[in-house]
């Protein structure tokens, strides 16, 4: 058998995004209301069409969990990617189910062990890009990634925040993965309770577990100028660091993480920029490209940010010091400002 196709690296993704981006100013393509989109699992209940690559995948036990391991793996890597990287990982999807009609089709007739083949090594293909929180939710068994996730909102987009909101009330970094700290945060679906009897007392109700206690503020003298031991590296920030935090008030000039820098009121902070970004249970260390101090961020339970570490000079002129907490604003739509030329008389 033919091997399926590699998936892009990350810059051809970037490429291909760009390439596409008159589309893309258009508004997304709407899928079809009988197609999956790319890259979801084999749809299989209302029965596939007889003879159709999905029939025979959904007939078949190995060939349907293979392809349920994929699509994982999948969806994993389409979260951790930047929004703008997705339409080329949806690309590499299509090519992919086209490569099933091409070469697990032969004499016209869908072949089960081919696409079981074919899901296991685009599996492989798709793991081996994911960070160790999208890799752990991806090795998950289906069957209990799906108990998971009907624990939680249906919309992939709504589930990340979902997550994402039980990790900042933990105290946990706000990634969105199902890891298996987040799993054990998942509230229990409810089921209807029996009648309680004298000798079975009606059940408690299950309660998400309280955040661990607050760590104190990291002050400069003890600020780490590498990544910890135990953190881990993010390829972007997270959602909740994307979000407008009041340095005074939300009607002011506020505060965001954005596209790998730091902005205030729309405007990138000069020298705070293109950050390596870490992150352990509690903190998110940002390290400019120039070396130096991280820039910590912690998470609270209400969905503010505490700042210490070494906070950037633009921050320490509006009064900001280490242990400053950043009251969460109202979600708004960022509009990044990029200086232009000024134009020749």
């Amino acid at each position: 058998m033919t091997s399926p196709p590699r998936l892009l690296p990350a810059a051809a993704l970037v490429a291909l995004a760009a390439a596409c981006s008159s589309a893309l100013a258009q508004g997304p393509a709407q899928t079809s209301s009988t197609q999956a989109p790319p890259g979801n699992p084999a749809t299989c209940d209302p029965r596939p069409a007889p003879g159709s690559i999905a029939a025979a995948l959904c007939a078949d036990p190995a060939a349907r969990t293979a392809d349920r391991r994929r699509a994982q793996a999948y969806e994993a890597l389409r979260h951790q990617l930047h929004p703008a990287q997705r339409p080329g990982l949806e690309a590499d999807a299509g090519a992919f189910l086209a490569f099933l009609e091409t070469q697990c089709r032969p004499a016209g007739t869908p072949d089960a062990a081919c696409i079981a083949r074919a899901a296991a090594a685009k599996r492989d293909d798709l793991i081996r890009w994911l960070q160790p929180p999208a890799r752990e939710e991806a090795e998950r068994a289906p069957e209990a990634q799906a108990e998971l996730e009907s624990r939680l909102p249906p919309d992939p987009e709504t589930r990340r925040e979902a997550i994402a909101a039980l990790q900042r009330a933990a105290g946990l970094p706000a990634t969105g993965f199902l890891d298996s700290r987040t799993a054990a945060l998942v509230p229990t679906r409810p089921n209807t309770p029996a009648a309680p009897t004298a000798s079975a007392p009606a059940p408690a109700v299950a309660s998400l577990p309280l955040p661990p206690p607050q760590a104190p503020a990291i002050t400069p003298a003890d600020t780490p100028t590498a990544p910890p031991a135990g953190t881990v590296w993010l390829p972007r920030f997270p959602a909740a660091l994307n979000a407008r935090y009041a340095l005074t008030e939300c009607g002011a000039p506020t505060l965001t993480w954005f596209g790998g820098g730091l902005y205030i009121g729309n405007r990138p902070v000069p020298g705070e920029t293109d950050y390596a970004i870490f992150a352990d249970e509690q903190r998110f260390y940002l390290f400019p490209p120039a070396g130096g101090p991280a820039r910590i961020v912690e998470g609270q339970p209400d969905g503010s940010m505490r700042l210490s570490g070494a906070i950037p000079a633009a921050l320490v002129g509006r009064g900001v010091s280490p242990g400053t907490v950043l009251r969460r604003c109202a979600d708004q739509p960022i509009r990044i400002e990029v200086a232009r030329p000024a134009r020749r008389r």
